[in-house]
């Protein structure tokens, strides 16, 4: 597998996987593919979130895997958890939001092996590089999306406290 279309599929399976998962059930979604369309792709990936986090069109917030030419030829995938509202179309205010999470789930977070926090970045305020082989990806990134929806309730929260 050395293109980006080779590691599509495997998307397609981490959603299909996400989606039997008994937490998943309930206002979980996941959308996988090339972005930002299949005929020129820049990057593979799949962003996963709750219906209530603001993502109708894909900028909200969201778990986000990705991959782009750069990684095929590193070998690493992107864990991360993404926050694009503005406040202005959401109400919400990111660096409360962020502020909010860190205090509730922070020390959870920081635990987490091989995630890199940032508390005060308010689009991306932490992010994990998964060594990945075509046989491992999907194994590798169910592990870590089942391990981010620990911390779903305490974004649920962070997003409540956020639009006061």
């Amino acid at each position: 597998m050395t293109s980006l279309a080779d590691f599509d599929s495997i998307y397609q399976d981490l959603a299909a996987a996400l989606n039997r998962q008994k937490w998943f059930k309930n206002h979980w979604e996941a959308k996988a593919g090339l972005f930002p369309n299949p005929k020129e792709p820049r990057s593979v990936g799949i962003q996963v979130y709750k219906d209530t986090w603001c993502n109708e069109d894909g900028r909200g917030i969201h778990f986000e895997s990705w991959m782009t030419n750069a990684d095929i030829k590193r070998g690493t995938s992107n864990v991360v958890l993404h926050i694009e509202s503005s406040k202005e179309r959401t109400g919400i205010n990111g660096k409360t939001l962020v502020k909010t999470l860190f205090d509730t789930a922070g020390t959870k977070i920081e635990k987490w092996e091989g995630y890199v926090t940032k508390p005060t970045y308010t689009m991306q305020p932490f992010i994990k590089k998964v060594i990945i082989t075509p046989d491992n990806l999907l194994k590798s990134l169910l592990a870590e999306f089942n391990r981010l929806e620990e911390i779903s309730a305490a974004i649920d929260y962070a997003i409540l406290e956020s639009k006061k």
